[in-house]
């Protein structure tokens, strides 16, 4: 998608996400995997080196993906100088919700939904018996880190995450506040 500047000098075609990009806007947009990491990442490598005092708006609408490349979102989004805000536009859910908990400013649509569960095995995994344990036991380990990120930056206990990821759980917006998830339901003008 496109956006038309008409100038004295003709017209140009920029494409959206560049023009949000000026605006210190970036996206984690469907699944979340190698790709889309390594391009996160470079944006707010970017946004940081142009100025890391201004806020950088992650727009997230994602039904999760790969753990690994979501706790690398993670930890550019904690780590980065600028402050950044994360809202939720549809659907942030899985590894998707691990992300938009990090914001230091989280806010949601009013008819968008977090979802929160344990990590799940990923396709094409088994294997013999000491195989499936050493699954078995890095898969606990990943459940615990992720307990501890979300109780982290929602002030619930482990024992409380721990519970309410043994399904998945969906919490509406306004349940999302409850929870500490998010801070405030917000309209499409707050993402601008």
């Amino acid at each position: 998608m496109h956006l038309i500047d008409r100038t004295s000098n003709g017209t140009t075609l920029i494409p959206i996400e560049a023009e949000a990009f000026q605006n210190r806007t970036i996206y984690v947009q469907g699944e979340i995997n190698e790709v889309s990491t390594t391009e996160f990442i470079r944006e707010i490598i970017e946004l940081n080196r142009k100025d890391d005092t201004a806020p950088i708006k992650v727009l997230i609408t994602s039904a999760g993906g790969s753990v690994v490349h979501g706790l690398a979102i993670y930890d550019a989004i904690v780590s980065s100088k600028a402050p950044v805000w994360t809202y939720c536009i549809g659907m942030a859910y899985s590894m998707a919700a691990i992300i938009f908990a990090a914001g230091k400013k989280r806010g949601m649509l009013a008819n968008s939904k977090v979802m929160l569960h344990q990590p799940l095995i990923g396709e094409n995994h088994g294997g013999n018996a000491s195989s499936v344990k050493s699954l078995s036991d890095s898969l606990l380990e990943t459940k615990n880190q992720l307990v501890e990120i979300i109780s982290r930056h929602t002030g619930m206990t482990k024992e409380e995450v721990d519970k309410e990821m043994n399904y998945d759980h969906y919490y509406t917006a306004k349940e999302a506040i409850k929870a500490h998830l998010a801070d405030e339901i917000v309209g499409i003008d707050s993402v601008l």
